[in-house]
């Protein structure tokens, strides 16, 4: 009876046959809220395209050759076949709900999701739904959820049955592992996800600001090369999980894949400079060694130029011959220091024996040889964490080591040259005291006038600036007196230059004396000026004291020493410090006043007229 039932089915067409044979080879799974988790989808149909001209109806005509293997095994290295995949599910329960297809493998030029609804009885033909493109051949934006991993959302209504078909096809390995999570489960996969990934690329992070601070502090390249390792390495597994594609550049599918080889390469680059300065891999000391290195190292920028135009399946494989290469050599040259002597060589090596197991299941994984690349990721994420600490470790030690050689080469110094080292000592801080003696004073001769001992007009500029510059001026006063000694050329021609500084000193000494101030400056600005600066004052308090000193010049002549008495007055100009001022145009204000008060008669004060109505006051 099935074998008549069999023979009308394949004369009745072919899409009925087609669809009972895919049925009976692939038969649709049921989901249950109660495992929201699929880790992995067993008994999938899949057929390989070695000539890529298959489409989806050919995978469900039931035409070609059809496989059958769990979702975790289907792994295959590189190959340009391309591979379709059959995923039929069935919402059994009687309400919508939303599950999430995903394939764990970030490294897929291209995938291709065609999503079908399937008749239960299985006898209407599939009705295509909708189809989504994807793969880190194409922009990110392209996929329907922002992920790193390609994630497909399946929409059910009650009772309906949903068929997936799917391509893949890769310039390298192809991993297809798939899996299903509800939309809760997926949701918080991915927040634990990023939350590992936070913290391991936080610790990457830190460890490379301490190399940063430590070749800051000591200016020397070891830790700089550490870190450039750290920051490519961390660069490198971001490609290859997907998340340098998310976060840095999504609208350029091409970095996606440049990206891997050249991160590895910098990163293997970094390493080198490294191990060379690590272990002080020098040409008089290590010759063959050194040579290695520089062999290596050649080789590296030979390859970082060819990862920008050569195929990627070509430079990927080169690549890890390459860091296999380069891991090896730079193991053996840690073993050979180690066998000399050097302690810090030891966790030179440990850590790459450390390393060395996460690289190698991370590789094959990678490469398609074995199942569980995310799993491998974790531990290559561990590996390369532990490798990195514990070479920033041996770092430290040999920095501590040669501190300590450093300290019992200074206790030996010291020790025999403590007198020595005593008196030169002593030598230096007198030294240093007569330096800063010095300096105090030809500071104090550049600011101040030699004649009257205030300050002359570079320290009256500096007292000014400072002044300007006070955050609290706009609510403050603040007045500029210009004086200049009226007629003080007759002194200087009657009665000599001599008699002349004398009266200068005296005018200062009058200034001293009434305007006591701390904060007040005092200046002579040159020949017969002088200069007053008289902050938090108004201006109506100012007029008063510049009037007090015009008054005593006034009445209080000078004794010379020939017992002779000089009578002198003063013309003042006076102005307030202004909002928008600066030092030139107060005292340029200032000034014109001055001159307006000489003008005027002399023996008097003219203050400016914007201030308070205050325009010449005459004694």
């Amino acid at each position: 009876m099935r074998c008549l039932l069999g023979t009308w089915l394949m004369l009745a067409g072919p899409a009925t046959v087609a669809a009972q044979s895919l049925d009976a080879l692939c038969p649709t799974r049921s989901l249950s809220l109660l495992q929201p988790d699929l880790p992995t989808l067993p008994g999938l149909c899949f057929i390989q395209d070695d000539q890529r001209k298959l489409g989806p109806d050919d995978l469900l005509s039931g035409r070609w050759p059809i496989q059958r293997r769990d979702a975790d095994q289907l792994v295959f290295t590189h190959t340009r076949a391309a591979y379709w995949v059959y995923v039929p599910l069935h919402n059994p329960d009687s309400s919508e709900h939303t599950w999430f297809l995903q394939l764990d493998y970030p490294l897929l030029d291209e995938v291709d999701f065609w999503i079908y609804d399937l008749d239960p009885e299985g006898v209407a033909p599939p009705v295509l739904l909708h189809a989504e493109r994807m793969g880190d051949a194409r922009r990110f934006d392209m996929r329907p959820v922002r992920h790193r991993l390609f994630l497909l959302p399946l929409d059910f209504r009650p009772k309906q049955s949903l068929g997936v078909v799917i391509r893949v096809h890769s310039s390298g390995a192809i991993n297809i592992p798939l899996s299903l999570h509800t939309a809760e489960s997926a949701v918080a996969g991915t927040q634990d996800h990023s939350l590992a990934q936070g913290m391991f690329m936080g610790a990457m992070l830190l460890l490379a600001v301490f190399n940063l601070t430590l070749f800051l502090r000591l200016r020397i390249l070891q830790p700089l090369y550490n870190a450039a390792y750290i920051l490519c390495g961390g660069l490198f597994l971001t490609s290859m999980s997907g998340l340098s594609f998310q976060y840095l550049w999504p609208q350029f599918p091409w970095l996606a894949n440049v990206s891997v080889p050249v991160t590895e390469v910098l990163a293997i680059l970094s390493l080198l400079l490294f191990t060379r300065a690590f272990l002080d891999v020098r040409a008089d000391g290590w010759p063959r060694q050194a040579q290695l290195i520089r062999i290596f190292f050649g080789i590296g920028v030979l390859l970082l130029a060819l990862s920008f135009w050569a195929p990627y399946s070509l430079i990927i494989k080169l690549n890890t011959v390459y860091a296999l290469a380069c891991m090896l050599g730079m193991f053996t040259i840690g073993i050979w220091h180690q066998r000399s002597g050097e302690r810090a060589a030891r966790w030179y090596v440990v850590s790459w024996l450390v390393f060395y197991a996460g690289f190698l299941f991370y590789g094959l994984a990678a490469f398609g040889y074995i199942p569980g690349f995310m799993a491998q990721e974790r531990w290559m994420q561990m590996a390369l964490g532990s490798q990195i600490f514990l070479l920033t470790y041996a770092e430290v030690m040999q920095l501590r080591d040669l501190l300590d050689r450093a300290l019992q080469i200074e206790s030996s110094a010291r020790s025999s040259l403590q007198h020595q080292v005593q008196a030169r000592t002593a030598d230096l801080r007198a030294t240093m005291g007569a330096l800063r003696q010095a300096n105090q004073q030809l500071r104090e001769l550049t600011l101040h006038d030699p004649l009257t001992g205030l300050m002359n007009r570079r320290g009256l500029d500096e007292s000014l600036e400072q002044m300007l510059k006070h955050p609290d001026l706009p609510g403050r006063h603040a007045v500029l007196a210009v004086f200049d000694l009226d007629y003080f050329k007759r002194v200087n021609d009657e009665h000599g230059h001599d008699v002349g500084d004398a009266v200068l000193k005296w005018v200062a000494e009058v200034l001293r004396n009434l305007l006591r101030r701390r904060a007040d400056v005092l200046a002579r600005f040159g020949g017969e000026e002088f200069v007053v600066l008289l902050p938090d004052t108004a201006i109506a308090d100012a007029a008063v004291l510049i009037q007090r000193v015009l008054d005593h010049v006034r009445e209080h002549a000078v004794a010379l020493e020939d017992g002779r008495r000089l009578s002198l007055t003063l013309s003042a100009g006076v102005a307030a410090w202004q909002p928008g001022d600066t030092a030139e145009s107060l005292f340029r204000r200032a000034d014109a006043c001055l001159y307006r008060a000489k003008d005027a008669g002399r023996d008097r004060m003219v203050i400016d007229s914007d201030q308070d109505g205050l325009a010449d006051l005459a004694p």
